[in-house]
């Protein structure tokens, strides 16, 4: 069995974005009887890209959220490449992971669907999406421990629905905390870049 993974953010390859380390944690998941291969659009050609697909038995594209929808590299790719896409992997399965940055996981919908569309596009069956909330904390937070507690068991539901292949409904998560201390955590974090970069906390509020 062949599992590709096609990474959609626009960070450079060489980071350690949620995106890139929801991937690992799929793949650890996902156990050792499988092949898994992972490719990522931004420092990637579509010719090397394709050959990662090809022939895959389940697809499975993860990305950050973007104005509610798909981040517009990874748009345009899919868009582009949706023929060549389901020519390299016609039997694939679409299976996706969606983060964000704010607390709740229900802000994936829209990007949600319009996976299922580039899958119906395709001609490819939808598996399932996963949408998760409070994406920011990823980087910081091991996936499956305290306050990301929630999404190691949705990795895990939806780990199990690709290795066999099945269709599920779509699930969307938030993280084990409040959402009050999750606000405070998100602008501590603002205030302390603002301080980096030379800014007081008034100047977060500057208006041009």
């Amino acid at each position: 069995m062949k599992i590709a993974f096609i990474n959609g953010s626009p960070k450079p390859p060489s980071d350690k974005s949620a995106s890139g380390l929801i991937i690992k944690a799929l793949e650890a998941k996902l156990g050792t009887g499988v092949e898994s291969q992972s490719t990522k659009v931004v420092g990637g050609s579509t010719e090397a890209i394709l050959k990662t697909i090809e022939g895959a038995d389940a697809l499975a594209l993860v990305f950050p959220l973007y104005v509610d929808g798909l981040p517009s590299h990874f748009a345009r790719f899919l868009d582009a490449n949706v023929s060549a896409i389901a020519k390299a992997a016609p039997q694939a399965k679409v299976y996706t992971v969606i983060n964000n940055g704010y607390y709740e996981g229900c802000h994936n919908q829209a990007a949600l669907e319009m996976v299922r569309h580039f899958a119906l596009r395709a001609e490819l069956s939808y598996g399932q999406g996963l949408g998760v909330g409070g994406g920011g904390m990823i980087p910081s937070v091991p996936i499956g421990f305290g306050p990301l507690k929630n999404l190691g068991k949705a990795l895990d539901s939806l780990a199990k629905n690709i290795l066999n292949l099945t269709a599920q409904d779509d699930i969307t998560i938030e993280p084990n905390i409040s959402r009050w201390l999750y606000f405070k955590m998100a602008h501590l974090s603002f205030r302390l870049k603002a301080f980096k970069n030379g800014l007081k906390s008034r100047d977060l509020y500057l208006k041009p």
